[in-house]
């Protein structure tokens, strides 16, 4: 189906970093879980050195909604078809 586009799509499962909290809390009632977030977008290779970076749309050399992620907080990196 992204055959013929000029970028790739991807779906990206990453770790965000996040609130844990609006106001005070005792410490002892933080998740200790990651916050795992899943994103889809086209893959704009070496647009941001040591990141992975994405944009929900693009037209000609614009692109729109982008999304620049470190490569460490990567998790996982799957090539949409």
């Amino acid at each position: 189906m992204t055959e013929g586009y000029k970028h790739t799509m991807v779906l990206l499962v990453w770790h965000d970093a996040h609130s844990v909290s609006t106001g005070w809390m005792p410490t002892t009632d933080i998740e200790p879980e990651p916050a795992v977030v899943h994103s889809v977008g086209w893959l704009l290779p070496d647009a941001k050195p040591n990141h992975i970076v994405i944009a929900q749309s693009y037209i000609e050399d614009s692109s729109d909604h982008i999304l620049a992620i470190p490569l460490k907080m990567v998790e996982q990196i799957k090539i949409l078809s």
